[in-house]
């Protein structure tokens, strides 16, 4: 498995986003009962890394789908359709030896 760490952010539609995989993302995170959130307005990805390593890049994976919903598709994109473009294209990464990381 070939590891890409995603701790020094990501750019999306020329964005620049910080992906935060801290202690306190993770409480947080807990706290709202979620894995992970993008923050549009901050350009956060927030992601928790207590999970395992196949969901931590599923989520990011999620979030990333996020972002792009936002910014090139003024958020018309339902969640339901981006949970399940998330296991889709998680499922083809993993399947090509990629896993998203800290």
């Amino acid at each position: 498995m070939i590891e890409v760490s995603v701790s020094g952010g990501i750019k999306v539609g020329g964005f620049d986003y910080q992906v935060d995989m801290s202690e306190a993302a993770h409480r947080d995170l807990l706290a709202d009962n979620d894995s992970g959130q993008c923050d549009f307005r901050n350009k956060v990805i927030s992601v928790d890394c207590a999970e395992s390593p196949q969901q931590v890049s599923k989520v990011f994976i999620h979030e990333i789908i996020e972002a792009v919903n936002h910014v090139y598709c003024n958020d018309k994109i339902e969640h339901e359709k981006i949970q399940q473009l998330s296991f889709g294209i998680h499922q083809v990464i993993e399947s090509l030896g990629l896993r998203f990381v800290k």
